[in-house]
């Protein structure tokens, strides 16, 4: 078969602007179905030819240092790279599946969630029967054909609760080591994740996150809008603040770990004419090391109370000097700032102090100083009030923050002030 040929017919009948015209409603629906089949039949195909490729160790023969890094190379995201790798090193053990998927009526989707599946199961009981995994194949392929991915993955979880052996030594609820925790960059930018631990675990995750995600009223007394999930993810920020504050972390490379952001000159000459009429918008925007680009707002929220490395570039990026690092906030201020906020200082908040960041009222990036009257202590969440949601926070005559509402003009206290009330003799 030659594939470059039928490449090209398909490149050509794609800019084709006439290839639809001709089709009514029905046609349409009918090639649209047929479309798809073939691609998931070229994902068969594909899983089968990245077998072949990882059988062979042909990636390193071309200088790649894995099948999936070898597939990126020709721009194919990594979870998808991954995914074909993950499939086409199971498919040979489970032949019924890769029959199915031949004739196009299992997406790549369906067949990598009964390979997670059938993993998933294999590792709770390694000494299955050869028919009771038989009798799961079948299963999910069932499941398969009338349902989601995700709904594949759920029987698979169901499965392997039904065949575990009820006298196992260690429960699967106990077992440390079927534990698995991954996460990664999606197309949106976004983190995604999953979470699957022993109790032992999950009650120290429980007993670490929930006392940090308990609600805290609006500061017009209105409850919390936070959704439970919402309150746990900021939770979980809070907690990895603390461990990047402490001293003793472990360190990679001789280098204790950090949240890294590159910002370039001209990206700073951005953040102080930010909100300027005329103001040149760079062409590329901070970078955080894992995840990627941010925003003007999330990369000057990040700056506020960050530990900062100057480094000097040449015109083709090449380091000529490196600064010492320095914070904006030095230990003195944030110890008065203590005093004078008692924690985070948004209304209604009170976030213990240990959780917040000191954020320069005047942007630093602006030109604000670092010193007692131009910082304030905010928590995650309402430090992204500031930077995203229009409220904003000055110092008033009585040497204590109050805020303002998006829209509105009259100021609300500070949390440490004990009252949402502006009367003066107020308590």
């Amino acid at each position: 078969m030659n594939f470059r040929g039928l490449f090209e017919h398909l490149s050509t009948m794609a800019a084709d602007p006439l290839l639809l015209a001709p089709l009514d409603d029905v046609a349409l629906s009918e090639e649209t179905v047929y479309a798809l089949r073939a691609k998931n039949v070229l994902d068969a195909l594909l899983f089968r030819f990245t077998a072949d490729l990882d059988k062979r160790g042909v990636a390193k023969t071309l200088g790649a240092d894995s099948t999936a890094e070898l597939l990126q190379s020709v721009q194919v995201s990594p979870a998808a790279a991954h995914r074909y790798v993950r499939v086409g090193r199971a498919l040979g053990s489970i032949p019924s599946v890769a029959a199915y998927a031949v004739d196009g009526t299992l997406s790549g989707e369906h067949v990598d969630a009964i390979v997670k599946g059938l993993h998933h199961i294999d590792r709770r009981d390694p000494d299955l029967s050869e028919s009771d995994r038989d009798d799961c194949v079948r299963g999910l392929l069932t499941q398969a054909r009338i349902s989601t991915p995700a709904a594949v993955i759920e029987r698979a979880h169901e499965m392997a609760i039904a065949f575990s052996p009820p006298d196992k030594e260690v429960p699967d609820a106990e077992n440390d080591e079927l534990n698995e925790v991954s996460f990664g960059t999606g197309d949106d930018g976004r983190t995604h994740g999953t979470l699957d631990v022993d109790k032992t675990l999950g009650e120290k995750l429980a007993a670490a996150l929930r006392p940090l995600a308990k609600p805290v009223p609006e500061p017009d007394g209105s409850p919390d809008p936070r959704s439970t999930s919402q309150r746990l993810a900021e939770a979980l920020g809070k907690i990895l603040d603390v461990f990047f504050a402490h001293h003793d972390r472990p360190t990679e490379g001789g280098v204790k770990p950090r949240v890294t952001m590159t910002v370039s000159a001209e990206q700073l000459l951005a953040f102080q004419m930010n909100g300027i009429v005329g103001a040149k918008v760079p062409t590329a925007p901070a970078t955080f090391e894992w995840t990627g680009p941010v925003s003007v707002p999330t990369a000057q929220m990040t700056a506020c109370d960050s530990v900062i490395t100057k480094i000097l570039l040449d015109n083709n990026a090449v380091p000529l000097q490196v600064g010492r690092e320095f914070r904006t906030v030095t230990p003195a201020i944030r110890k008065a700032l203590i005093a004078r906020d008692k924690g985070c200082a948004f209304p209604g908040c009170g976030c213990p102090a240990g959780w917040t960041d000191a954020h320069h009222i005047t942007f630093w990036s602006h030109g604000g100083e670092t010193s007692l009257t131009n910082t304030v202590l905010l928590c995650r969440r309402h430090h992204n009030y500031i930077h995203h949601k229009g409220w904003t926070v000055f110092l008033g005559h009585d040497g204590h923050p109050w805020f303002i509402a998006p829209g509105k003009t009259e100021p609300i206290r500070s949390h440490a002030r004990r009252t949402l009330t502006n009367e003066p003799l107020a308590a």
